[in-house]
């Protein structure tokens, strides 16, 4: 399971080059990926960056670049008091409020810088990858709007 966060300036490409350190690490020769939100950007990097190392990859809930629509759904969960309390208590309760409230504002703040940049968050890696691509999307989901399963599945070659 891939596992990230946005981050910004420098840290990049800490993100971009964290999922093929973690396996060389391990020395897995070969390994698929599954890739949920920032885990599914960062598998679609990996797959990119390191197309001989990735076996096959499932992804979901993952976007390629950010619009003005993502910016205004992200501007809508920054203040983490407004969230229900059925979805916000368990991550209160594992983070502290403090923390968990900090961490969301700057989450906000980072994947908003991506909408200015000519190649969003991995645009221009998608034709890059090589592997085996399942893309899974739910039709509810309220953080990220269909049109980002349609861009990476018409620029993923061959993804399902």
């Amino acid at each position: 399971m891939v596992s990230t966060c946005i981050t910004s300036g420098p840290e990049r490409a800490i993100m971009q080059s964290c999922c093929f350190l973690e396996c060389w690490m391990l020395k897995f020769k070969k390994v698929s990926l599954l890739g949920w939100s920032d885990g599914g950007i960062t598998a679609l990097i990996a797959a990119a960056k390191h197309p001989s190392y990735i076996h096959k990859m499932v992804i979901w809930g993952a976007n390629a670049y950010v619009t003005e629509e993502d910016e205004m759904i992200y501007q809508g969960i920054r203040d983490v008091s407004k969230w229900s309390e059925k979805i916000r208590k368990p991550l209160e309760t594992l983070y502290g409020y403090d923390y968990f409230a900090k961490t969301c504002e700057k989450w906000v703040d980072g994947i908003k810088q991506f909408k200015h940049l000519p190649d969003g968050i991995c645009r221009h890696l998608l034709p890059l990858v090589q592997c085996p691509t399942l893309i899974v999307h739910g039709e509810k989901d309220p953080m990220i709007p269909r049109f980002h399963a349609d861009f990476i599945h018409e620029h993923v070659r061959g993804s399902r």
